[in-house]
Formats: C-alpha cells, structure tokens, sequence
C-alpha cells in the first residue's frame, strides 16, 4: 500500500467521521474555555468566539454562543462546556452524539 493509498483512506475516515470529530474537538475547546473562565472577571464573548474561529470553525451559530455567554457573564456563572457545544453545533444535541457528553475526554495529545 503506497501513501498515497493510506492519505485516501485517512481522508475519508475523516468524512465519514466528520460529524464526531467536530464534536469532540469542540468540546475539548469549550472545556478549555471553562477551565480558564474567571467570574470575577470573564472574557469578553468576542474573544471565546475568536478563539473558536482559530481552532478552525466557521459556523453561522456564534449569535447563540454570545447569548449565551452574556447571559453566564450577567449571573456571574462559569459556562457549561456541554452548553457551548450545543449552543455552537445544535445537531449535536441529538440521541446519536448524546455519548460524547456523558465520558471526560482524554487530554489532547501535544
């Protein structure tokens, strides 16, 4: 099997999977975003958005995420990692991907 071969394969695993993969990297994020947030003095929604953006999403959702993380800010509230995610992926919230929530994910390899 040449590379080629192998960069195909890999290629449409990463379709055929493309659903799950958005899911559990945008949970990895927002877990992040979680673990940072500071009540006492959060980020502005724009940044927890623009850090999005640079982990390579481009969704016509972040009007949901702002909402949410305006009305997390007005109550002095940490954001729940879950929430982002199916603020920012809706579909996600269906029974077929309800697994991804109930596990802790392994730490992202470096």
């Amino acid at each position: 099997m040449t590379i080629s071969e192998l960069r195909r394969r890999v290629n449409a695993l990463n379709r055929k999977f493309a659903p799950e993969l958005a899911i559990i990297k945008m949970r990895r994020l927002a877990q992040a975003v979680s673990n940072d947030w500071d009540p006492g003095e959060p980020p502005e929604p724009h940044d927890v958005i623009q850090r999005v953006v640079k982990a390579g999403f481009r969704l016509s959702t972040f009007m949901r995420l702002r909402r949410y993380l305006d009305d997390t800010i007005r109550q002095g509230d940490v954001p729940e990692p879950e929430c982002i995610v199916l603020d920012l992926l809706p579909w996600a919230g269906k029974d077929r991907y309800r697994a991804f929530f109930r596990w802790d994910l392994p730490a992202p390899a470096r």
